[in-house]
Parts: C-alpha cells; sequence; structure tokens
C-alpha cells in the first residue's frame, strides 16, 4: 500500500484534500475497488425496494411538484429531475429502511448512504464512467468510514445523542461528488466546509414510530453534500480548515478538536470500505446476531410454534436502548424477533405489509419473549454479539451464543434478487445484477442510471 505523502503543514483538512486529489482510480488496491462495487451494488437493492415506502414517496412527490431541470433519475420511479433535488430523493431511498449497508468498526453506521447516491446522481449528471463512480464512492466512503468510527468511539451512546449518518453524510456526499468535478485541494476543502455547515442531527427519532425522521435526515445529508460541491465549483469560498481544532466538526460535536488528526492514520494503507457490513436482515444493525441465532436454531430443531414456552435474547445494552416499542417495526426488537419466531425469516416487504405487521400470532410470541441488556459487554463489536435460549413447554432448553457472521456472495445474490424481483422482475433483476456487478467496464453511467427507473 500507498504511504501517504502530502504537505504536513497544511492541517488535517488540507492534507486529506491532497490526498483525495492524488488517489486515482488505479492506486486503488483490487480489494477495495471489488468491495466498492459489493458496496453499490447492495446499496441499489436497498434503494429499490426503498423506492416504494411511504417516506421516499413523499421527498419524490415534494421534487416532481418543485418541478424545474429534469434528466437525473428518480431510482424506482418514472420521473427524473434536478441533479440536488434526485440527489435528495435518492438520498432518502439509500436509508429508507433498515437494509443498506453499516459500517463495521463502528457497529453501526449507514456510512454508504452518502456517497452512493451522491456518486450515481452526479454520476449520470456528467456522463461519468463506471471506473469514476466507483472511484467516488470508495473516497467518498473513506472519509465517511473515518468520521463514523471516531464518533461511535468517542461520544457517550446514551447520554450525548446525536445521529452521526446524517452529519457524516453531508461531508462524504461532498467528497464523492467533488471527485467527480475534478477538484483540487482547495474546492475539497471549501465543499466539506460548506457540507458541515449544513450539517445537522437531533436523535430525537427515538421516538418517531415511523422511520420519516432518518430518511429525510439522509436525504437532506445528500443534498446539501452536493449543493457544497456545486458551490465550490462555482469558485465560493470558506475556511480551509473544517477539520482542524478549535470551532472545527470535532470541537462542535465531540469537544475534542484534536480528534480530526486520526482521519490521517493510515491514510492510503488502510481502506474504510473494507469494514463494511452488509446486513442478512432487514432490520437493525443491533437485531442481527440475534436474529441469525434465532432462525439457525429453529432450522436445526424444528420447533412448532405453540411448542416454545418462552425465548430469551441477551444483547448489547445501548443496542438494546436503541431499538425500544417506540420505533418503527423494522427496528423494534419486540417486534423484530416475535416475527423472526413466528414466520421464520425476515422479508422486506412483509415488514412494510400496510395491512399490518403484529399479526395475532406476532402479539402471543411477543409475550413469551424476555429480553436481557448485558451491561457487562462493553465494546462495541457486542452489537453485533448474542446469546439465544429457546425453553420448550415440554421442558427443553436450547441455548446458542452468536455473533453476526459475514454475508457470502451467493447470500448477498439472495438478498438483492429478494429486495428487487418484488417490483421488477426476475429477469429484470438479473439484468441489474450483471450490470451492477461489471460498473467498472461502463463507458457512461447513464444507461444503468436508466434501467433504474420503474
Amino acid at each position: 500500500m500507498q504511504k501517504l505523502t502530502v504537505n504536513e503543514t497544511a492541517g488535517v483538512t488540507g492534507q486529506l484534500a491532497e490526498w483525495l486529489c492524488n488517489e486515482s482510480y488505479e492506486r486503488l488496491p483490487a480489494q477495495v475497488r471489488g468491495k466498492t462495487i459489493d458496496v453499490i451494488y447492495d446499496s441499489v437493492g436497498c434503494m429499490l425496494a426503498c423506492s416504494t415506502l411511504p417516506e421516499a414517496r413523499a421527498i419524490v412527490e415534494f421534487v416532481e411538484e418543485l418541478g424545474g431541470e429534469h434528466g437525473c433519475t428518480l431510482i424506482g420511479h418514472r420521473a427524473t429531475t434536478s441533479v440536488v433535488n434526485a440527489a435528495m430523493a435518492n438520498g432518502g431511498m439509500a436509508h429508507g429502511d433498515e437494509v443498506d449497508p453499516v459500517h463495521l468498526a463502528s457497529v453501526g453506521g449507514h456510512v454508504a448512504a452518502g456517497p452512493v447516491p451522491a456518486a450515481l446522481t452526479v454520476g449520470e449528471w456528467l456522463n461519468a464512467s463506471g471506473k469514476d463512480v466507483v472511484r467516488a464512492v470508495a473516497l467518498g466512503y473513506e472519509l465517511g468510514g473515518r468520521m463514523m468510527t471516531i464518533f461511535y468511539r468517542e461520544r457517550d451512546y446514551i447520554s450525548r445523542r446525536f445521529y452521526p449518518t446524517s452529519v457524516i453524510g453531508c461531508l462524504s456526499s461532498a467528497v464523492a461528488a467533488g471527485v467527480l468535478l475534478g477538484f483540487d485541494p482547495k474546492k475539497f476543502q471549501v465543499a466539506m466546509g460548506l457540507a458541515a455547515y449544513q450539517a445537522a442531527g437531533p436523535d430525537n427519532m427515538m421516538h418517531d414510530t415511523t422511520h420519516m425522521g432518518k430518511t429525510f435526515q439522509v436525504a437532506a445529508a445528500n443534498r446539501n453534500g452536493v449543493t457544497a460541491a456545486l458551490l465550490a465549483h462555482r469558485g465560493c469560498h470558506v475556511p480551509l480548515d473544517i477539520l482542524d481544532g478549535s470551532l472545527g466538526l470535532f470541537d462542535t460535536y465531540l469537544g475534542k478538536p484534536e480528534l480530526g488528526a486520526d482521519l490521517l492514520n493510515d491514510l492510503g494503507r488502510y481502506y474504510s470500505i473494507t469494514d463494511v457490513m452488509h446486513k442478512r436482515y432487514s432490520t437493525g444493525t443491533p437485531n442481527q446476531a440475534y436474529v441469525q441465532g434465532v432462525l439457525t436454531m429453529l432450522e436445526r430443531n424444528p420447533l412448532a410454534t405453540e411448542e416454545i414456552k418462552e425465548v430469551e435474547i441477551q444483547m448489547h445494552a445501548p443496542g438494546l436502548y436503541t431499538t425500544p416499542n417506540t420505533r418503527p417495526a423494522s427496528i423494534a426488537t419486540n417486534v423484530i424477533s416475535a416475527i423472526a419466531v413466528v414466520e421464520r425469516k425476515l422479508d422486506f416487504y412483509r415488514l412494510h405489509d400496510p395491512a399490518g405487521v403484529v399479526t395475532p400470532a406476532v402479539a402471543e410470541m411477543q409475550k413469551k419473549i424476555r429480553l436481557v441488556p448485558r451491561a457487562d459487554w462493553r465494546g462495541l463489536e457486542h452489537n453485533r454479539h448474542a446469546i439465544v435460549t429457546i425453553t420448550t413447554t415440554a421442558g427443553k432448553k436450547f441455548e446458542e451464543e452468536v455473533w453476526f457472521r459475514p454475508m457470502t456472495r451467493p447470500e448477498l445474490d439472495q438478498k438483492f434478487d429478494g429486495l428487487v424481483a418484488p417490483r421488477f422482475g426476475t429477469q429484470r433483476a438479473r439484468e441489474l445484477q450483471a450490470v451492477l456487478q461489471g460498473i467498472e467496464s461502463a463507458s457512461s453511467i447513464r444507461p444503468l442510471m436508466e434501467k433504474l427507473r420503474a
């Protein structure tokens, strides 16, 4: 790997900007390029499925009413719109619900939902190549993943509440757009500054019984990042040190201005996107491990629902704190756990069935589930750790300690089919799969984006 070689007197923001300019597509390791394609592939499947949700449709209808310039795809819809409005709508779909990739090193945080929709939208607008889009996603994710790791490591998850995805998404989407616009270091610095000025992250979404709060914050982050990049491209100027020192981003959100220097650790040797966690199930990150345990145990021991007396789930206390019964069905542990036991699967479209998620059988199972927060599990890695114990009416006990198992390639393909085929049909889903996996060879991203329209 290449060592960081930039002007060390430039400050963190300046050094990072110089590295972004110097990191060509060819300098990205093959592993990084391959992982970036997987992230785009998984994210697009998510966006197509989430384009059907009320929260995403509301944003699409809003931008359609605004009218104006057309030409950029609204994924999963017929209409086209301006580059900024398309970035907002597509960004909302990228985290329209809890199915998009997250960042493993922070065991959460929807980093991909910033650079992927921004790169696809701006790439279509500029008629960029597939290689250009892959590079833009990889470098946008590089900043986003590093910031997410610092935020998760440093903030008190319960007492200091803000939603880092929306803050980071502003900057990572600005970087992705800036890569495609061919920025020099100064323009990258300006774009990151303008993006940070628009960042927000209130986390009263803990009480949101829908997903609108999270969806819109990520939509707005993409709109803000692309807007910041376009303003920088036009020659706007702001202070060039948003990631440095007093009054900078890390001082603002964490009260620790010195943490910006951590963004440069192993830059050019370690790449954030290699730490992506693809979600196996359409639910919040804290639910992934125990659902894996429940479904594995019940496949191995095919108990009838009426044979189950109790299900005990031990999980990371902060994770349980973020998935209470005030959250939507795709997040709330009391709902997800019961559906997993009763239906032996989690299906995206089933979780968003307007006819109702909590059936009588699911409601009855909820009474049998006992959730145990493990305050002694200290590290962030325990957010993908669980112990599941099933007790039968005959007095038998089945117990399994489980850590989230990374998805295999066949599982990732199966997930894509499950998200896309119900909307576009199996044949079209397979065609999209082939185009996305061959994105590096595309001379233009526009034909792909046209295939993503309804």
